[in-house]
């Protein structure tokens, strides 16, 4: 397993980067969440309206899954950043590129893995 070595600056770098990624995307769930609360709170009646309001409910509901789940990946890369298992591919055990990393720090796969996951799926 080829284990990226990286200096005090360059995990700094990765943590500010994830720091950064965690705060907005708090910042779009504590929005989607009033959004979301706002839709639901709308008065019932008019049919085309409480359709609308029930698609827009069900978008925003979905965004929200998506948007906790890449917060648990920036947690998990955090712990890895801790750990000294970052930049380390989960599937091959190959060294993830520094670009792939600042591009997405909280990624679990190098490129070519990740493209061989997204074809299976």
């Amino acid at each position: 397993m080829a284990r990226p070595r990286f200096d005090d600056d360059r995990i700094g770098e990765f943590r500010q980067l994830l720091m950064e990624a965690r705060g907005r995307l708090l910042h779009t769930v504590a929005v989607t969440d009033e959004e979301l609360g706002g839709v639901s709170a709308s008065e019932p009646g008019e049919l085309a309206d409480e359709s609308a309001r029930r698609a827009v409910a069900e978008l925003l509901d979905q965004l929200e899954g998506r948007e906790h789940h890449e917060l648990d990946e920036i947690q998990a890369a955090t712990v890895r950043l801790k750990t000294g298992n970052f930049g380390v591919c989960e599937a091959c055990g190959a060294a993830i590129t520094l670009a792939r990393l600042r591009a997405m720090p909280w990624t679990r796969r190098c490129l070519g893995c990740q493209a061989q996951e997204e074809r299976r799926l």
